[in-house]
């Protein structure tokens, strides 16, 4: 994960949101500080203090945080990052953020390489925020400067909370898991299309963020038939209008194994994807 745009930025994101929404300006502050820890702390601390115990990263396999980032004396390069969108679950316990990273060996220095993350953070029982799943693509340097998230207003943050069960949308929420495994194990990635939310973003290593009906439908046109999996990790929100889940697909003829990452929402009381992010394995 990695910023493109220079040191003051921080100071105008911190001051974005004066009288924003507790819930969702939460995430946000945590986000800044998470990266600003990075930024002069380095990367292993920063990920070390940020990410949940029990917390997925995908370095491109699945691994957890102590796998990924346990090692002293760990990652020496300058890593920095910033929001470009974030959301929240109605009930306030899980949100998503998404954004540019640029990485370089070390502060003043060149980047050396650009991409997109996309994190999941939840609510801990003391009330502060840590990051549950974390992912990341690598691109080209974008054409234009990526603009900072500022959050919304109030009124955008109160959905409606869900009728269903949060259990009966976990059982939902695994079903589509399931029936999307089986249109891309017969269509590859355009089985995926009929699953995307209206405002879907599509993230592939070497490609930025696709987003809209013919940049996702060109991005997925790349992505092969194959096999079938089983998430590793699904959660839902208690308000049932949020959830994640993550994973590898085993390797088969037409391609090799990787790892993935969706966010969730429910549109029309139906679960649909929000972000899709696959990384190949070597």
């Amino acid at each position: 994960m990695v910023r493109l745009l220079p040191t003051p930025v921080w100071l105008l994101m911190a001051g974005v949101a004066g009288a924003q929404v507790p819930g969702l300006e939460s995430v946000h502050q945590a986000e800044l500080a998470f990266a600003r820890q990075a930024s002069q702390a380095g990367i292993r601390a920063a990920f070390l203090a940020w990410l949940a115990e029990d917390a997925r990263v995908f370095t491109p396999r699945m691994t957890t945080v102590q796998e990924a980032y346990g090692a002293a004396p760990g990652d020496s390069g300058h890593l920095v990052w910033f929001p470009e969108a974030m959301g929240m679950a109605a009930s306030r316990d899980l949100a998503w953020s998404f954004g540019p990273w640029t990485y370089a060996a070390g502060p003043g220095t060149p980047a050396l390489a650009h991409g997109h993350f996309l994190s999941v953070w939840q609510r801990q029982a003391t009330g502060s925020w840590k990051v549950v799943a974390d992912i990341g693509v690598p691109h080209a340097a974008p054409d234009k400067p990526i603009e900072p998230f500022a959050a919304p207003a109030e009124a955008t943050l109160r959905p409606a909370l869900c009728a269903a069960d949060p259990q009966g949308r976990g059982r939902a929420l695994r079903q589509a898991e399931g029936a999307l495994a089986v249109a891309r194990g017969e269509r590859g990635g355009p089985g995926l299309v009929p699953w995307l939310a209206r405002d879907a973003r599509v993230l592939r290593p070497g490609s930025p963020p696709a987003r809209g009906e013919g940049a996702i439908g060109a991005l997925l046109a790349r992505d092969p038939p194959g096999t079938r999996w089983e998430p590793a990790r699904l959660q839902v929100a208690p308000s049932g209008d949020l959830a994640w889940t993550c994973g590898e697909t085993p390797a088969s003829a037409r391609g090799a194994a990787a790892s993935f990452l969706r966010v969730w929402i429910q549109e029309a009381g139906v679960w649909k994807v929000l972000f899709d992010v696959r990384l190949p394995h070597p």
